[in-house]
């Protein structure tokens, strides 16, 4: 009779997968439909192998804790997943780790302090008005319109200006760094997915064109950068503070090839995120009558017929929570660490160089913190239901030292936004149209948003 080994470390449980290749097709399949698969199956901790990496996935708010938060030095950004993003995005906040990460953190936060981001949030809602004004037509005709491709411009236009502020070249720029961030986003994920591609130097063509959209996004962004240094006045934007920033030891600034990597990387996260969520809000509002009539209740309560401003943000309550439920439901489908050392998660053993999954998307639906997990109701985030919920049952922006460091001015955005268009416009789905999410970086939908627009006041 054989017997186990008391010694032995105890493993998380998992499916067996395929010999060498593990888990690997079944990824490739449906990631977010597997993932979800073996953690109903085997609970909040599974271990698999895909190619003949140890991989963990984690979905449990007490485990997510001590990898992002407790023991996050463990849990480093040296993994397959992040290595084609540096193609594109170099050693910006997202891509970056240990040491250097660091440092960058430190020289960037006073960018983000909370009253520079009310302040840059000024234009938010002159820009939004401005850039809705040709919708009228639409509402006027019956017609209907790309929703989601209209969240992605507006947010791309308030990246930019947030950004930039001067300096861009009209709206064909605008357009140009929209259509290259999409080119090299898709590269990075295409690289992600096929491993053994050709080396970025072999002319085929889906190189070329990342090539060439690298080379768009970049002399845009140094043109700018030049024009920038050589002014004796500095505009009041994300650039200037950039380029201001000193490290309080050294003295010392970000270098050009730091600022850009730092600026292409909060063009990604300035756009995507912010034009996906508020793309989901306009889908759930349209679904759920009810809630949107208490939307407008505030709305009508709190603004009456003028503008929203940012100081009245601490009073749009119920319009941040029709937000939060919205990154619940449609946050970051999966993010992944690398575990540098061995450590235990959980009681169970996790070896050095182990994967380590996250899934947004499952915890937020863990039926253990959210009862009918798929159903859209903002009230899960009023304080008294809020109040007993474990900090990592919900984290659209991460969490420990690495949350994410634009996250107050995406929110800010995102409550403007809401507030302005739905002062203005109810929006209802064009029956039939076909809504799937699509699973990337972001969770975005996969065939737009074709929606018509009910005026809501006579101005609109």
């Amino acid at each position: 009779m054989v017997t186990a080994n008391p010694t032995a470390p105890r493993l998380a449980p998992g499916p067996r997968g395929t010999f060498l290749l593990g888990s690997l097709l079944d990824l490739r399949r449906d990631l977010i439909g597997f993932l979800g698969q073996v953690s109903a199956e085997y609970g909040d901790i599974v271990r698999f192998t895909v190619a003949g990496f140890t991989v963990h996935l984690v979905t449990h708010p007490d485990h997510l804790r001590h990898v992002l938060q407790v023991n996050s030095k463990n849990y480093d950004k040296q993994s397959h997943e992040y290595r084609p993003l540096k193609l594109a995005f170099g050693e910006g906040l997202f891509t970056n780790d240990g040491d250097s990460w660091l440092r960058q953190r430190r020289l960037m936060q006073p960018a983000f302090h909370r009253q520079r981001i009310l302040k840059l949030g000024e234009f938010i809602v002159a820009d939004v008005v401005e850039r809705i004004a040709g919708w009228q037509s639409y509402a006027e005709r019956g017609e209907s319109l790309d929703v989601a491709a209209e969240m992605v411009n507006l947010s791309m236009n308030v990246a930019t200006k947030s950004l930039f502020s001067t300096g861009l070249r009209g709206d064909g720029e605008v357009d140009t760094i929209a259509r290259s961030l999409d080119t090299v986003i898709n590269y990075c994920l295409y690289r992600t997915m096929v491993p053994f591609a050709p080396p970025p130097k072999v002319p085929t063509r889906r190189n070329r064109d990342f090539t060439t959209a690298m080379a768009e996004l970049d002399g845009i962004i140094y043109r700018i950068m030049g024009e920038r240094r050589a002014q004796d006045t500095q505009p009041y934007d994300l650039l200037s503070m950039l380029l201001e920033a000193r490290d309080e030891d050294t003295g010392e600034g970000m270098s050009d090839r730091q600022v850009r990597d730092e600026i292409a990387t909060l063009l990604l996260g300035g756009y995507e995120t912010t034009s996906n969520q508020l793309s989901w809000a306009w889908y759930e509002l349209s679904r759920n009558p009810e809630i949107e009539a208490r939307l407008h209740e505030e709305l009508d309560r709190v603004l009456g017929d003028r503008l929203p401003t940012v100081a009245d943000v601490p009073q749009l309550e119920y319009t941040n929570r029709v937000l939060e439920e919205t990154l619940r439901l449609y946050p970051v489908p999966w993010l992944e660490r690398r575990a540098a050392g061995t450590d235990t998660l959980g009681g169970y053993h996790v070896k050095a160089g182990s994967l380590i999954y996250i899934s947004p998307y499952l915890t937020h639906r863990h039926p253990d913190f959210w009862e009918d997990p798929e159903r859209f109701d903002p009230d899960r985030f009023t304080p008294e239901r809020s109040a007993d919920r474990p900090r990592f049952a919900y984290f659209p922006f991460g969490g420990g030292p690495r949350l994410c460091i634009g996250n107050r001015l995406a929110q800010l955005e995102a409550q403007l936004t809401l507030a302005t268009i739905a002062q203005r416009y109810r929006l209802r789905m064009v029956p039939g149209h076909p809504v799937e999410a699509k699973m990337q970086v972001t969770t975005s939908p996969r065939h737009g948003l074709r929606m018509t627009l009910e005026p809501r006041r006579p101005s609109a």
